[in-house]
């Protein structure tokens, strides 16, 4: 395992030398190369140098992930839900088990319950992210319930009826 510290602008196309996590210098030109090669995990640092983007390599959020969450989510993401977010789990948004880096911004806060129904019941779960950064989530009623008009027409009206 090698940990290349490299800064956007080098990534992108600057010229100021990366480091290796000992200070040796690594000229831009082959830290993009190691980067294109290695599959970058990406370590995006927050105030403090505070990690907050950690990719695939780490499952589980930090202490100061969950910081930034519990400032976002007052309560679980599940609209209604009134558990307190410092109550909550950290969640995947798109499920870690489906590929979701831990990154600040693909995580929610989600009582137990709500977490444990969402991954058991994904076609039950309307997910949106509001413009506050927000994840909000949406429990819908079972799919069963969602086909039948219950002010129309019934069943065997409409071509419903058992042949």
């Amino acid at each position: 395992k090698v940990t290349l510290v490299i800064d956007l602008d080098t990534l992108t196309g600057g010229t100021a030398p990366a480091r290796l996590t000992d200070g040796t210098p690594i000229p831009a030109a082959h830290a993009r190369r190691i980067a294109l090669n290695a599959g970058v995990s990406p370590l995006i640092l927050g105030r403090g140098s505070i990690p907050l983007y950690l990719g695939r390599r780490v499952r589980f959020a930090t202490p100061a992930q969950r910081q930034v969450l519990e400032t976002l989510y007052p309560t679980c993401a599940v609209q209604g839900c009134e558990v307190p977010g410092t109550l909550c789990e950290i969640d995947h948004v798109q499920g870690w088990v489906l590929g979701a880096p831990t990154d600040i911004d693909q995580l929610a806060l989600c009582c137990g319950w709500h977490n444990r129904f969402k991954h058991t019941n994904p076609d039950q779960i309307h997910i949106s992210h509001h413009s506050t950064g927000r994840y909000v989530y949406r429990v819908l009623p079972p799919p069963d319930t969602r086909t039948i008009d219950i002010h129309g027409p019934p069943p065997d009206e409409i071509g419903w009826a058992a042949a």
